[in-house]
């Protein structure tokens, strides 16, 4: 293990922006809609903003002010901050971020799970985070290292904790970061104290008899997304290395193909950035343009699309679970579905604004409800 600050050369935030300035984008379409994909004004802006104002100095020294590691485990580099908190008494929890996102996630909900009496949070519970990027992901990534599918990141991040030295700790996740947190529940139960998620990674099997009105409106709302939103899983699941190329080549193809899932995805009413931070978003898109590891970070998906589901009732999941449910998410099964697969649901919380991306949009709400239902179990 061995301490790690991020330094990306001067070189490559001139390149960046030299080939945002020559590269190009065509507002070809007679017709608006906002369901086709981000749409050229939105873009345009994005990309106007990245080249003359973004600061990606700025956005690294705000990394760089968390101690940070880097550890081999299973032939895998992992990059990881860990941020131990001001108070006695900390609870360890491991904080998991899922696809487009990264570490950059997660800097505004740090201060508030690390020392929450500086955030006029006195009720809340002190944590020592441990924020690992996802293996395939920024600088857990490298071109020589074997990509790992979902089962084998849960593996690694137990044996992270491990390597540590927490032997019973929390786990919180959204996205591929739900998945990770419920497969480490089921392999490491008598270790990991709970899993809070924000996001519920049931089989999405659409051959069902809804048993109730909740259940019938989900599954409404679900053929609806599976059909309209799912293309991204379609290629990312079959044809990883095609798509891989086209977004390593521009940062231009990049900054729409992530971005467009921070409009799609987040409780913006329009204004994406009333919502998130610009600088945050283009600082996540940044890392994966200077890492170049957008193709890595689609292998989850190549590999769930080839074997089946990681979350079955044959192996639920027995460990105290909460659920922080907001209104702009993918989607939301109803606690009739969940309880199917996670036996031991101690909270489950519903929120009236917010959406996928939930560290960024509401990090205070997340954070009052980890603590909620850490509560529960301490």
């Amino acid at each position: 293990m061995k301490f790690f600050r991020s330094k990306i050369d001067s070189k490559q935030v001139e390149d960046l922006k030299d080939q945002i300035l020559n590269g190009r984008i065509i507002d070809w379409s007679p017709v608006s809609n906002k369901n086709a994909g981000i749409k050229f004004e939105d873009l345009k802006y994005i990309l106007k903003y990245w080249r003359n104002k973004f600061d990606w100095k700025k956005q690294e020294k705000d990394l760089n002010s968390f101690v940070q590691y880097k550890t081999k485990i299973d032939n895998t580099e992992v990059h990881f901050l860990h941020i131990k908190s001001n108070f006695k008494n900390a609870v360890p929890l491991m904080l998991i971020h899922g696809w487009p996102g990264s570490i950059f996630e997660f800097l505004d909900l740090i201060p508030l799970l690390t020392n929450p009496k500086t955030e006029n949070k006195k009720s809340m519970i002190p944590f020592d985070l441990i924020i690992p990027s996802l293996p395939n992901v920024g600088y857990s990534f490298s071109i020589d290292q074997k990509p790992q599918d979902l089962k084998q990141i849960s593996s690694i991040f137990i044996k992270l904790m491990k390597q540590i030295g927490y032997k019973n700790y929390f786990v919180q996740g959204g996205d591929l970061g739900s998945f990770i947190a419920s497969i480490m529940a089921i392999k490491d139960p008598k270790n990991i104290l709970g899993i809070h998620i924000n996001f519920l990674p049931l089989p999405r099997g659409l051959d069902k008899t809804p048993n109730n009105k909740l259940e019938e409106q989900f599954y409404i709302k679900l053929k609806n997304w599976m059909h309209f939103e799912t293309g991204y899983q379609a290629i990312q699941g079959t044809k990883p290395f095609t798509i891989a190329h086209a977004l390593n080549s521009s940062p231009i193809a990049l900054c729409s193909y992530i971005s467009e899932k921070f409009f799609a995805w987040t409780d913006n009413k329009g204004k994406l950035f009333e919502t998130i931070n610009i600088d945050r978003m283009l600082a996540n898109i940044s890392l994966y343009w200077f890492s170049g590891c957008i193709g890595a970070s689609f292998w989850p998906y190549y590999i769930r699309h080839k074997t089946d589901w990681p979350i079955d009732k044959d192996h639920p999941i027995l460990v105290p679970m909460g659920y922080s449910e907001f209104p702009k998410e993918l989607f939301s099964p109803p606690k009739t579905l969940a309880d199917q697969f996670y036996k031991n649901i101690i909270f489950w919380q519903k929120h009236d604004k917010g959406g996928h991306f939930a560290a960024m949009e509401q990090p205070e709400i997340l954070a009052s409800d980890i603590n909620s239902f850490v509560k529960k179990i301490m």
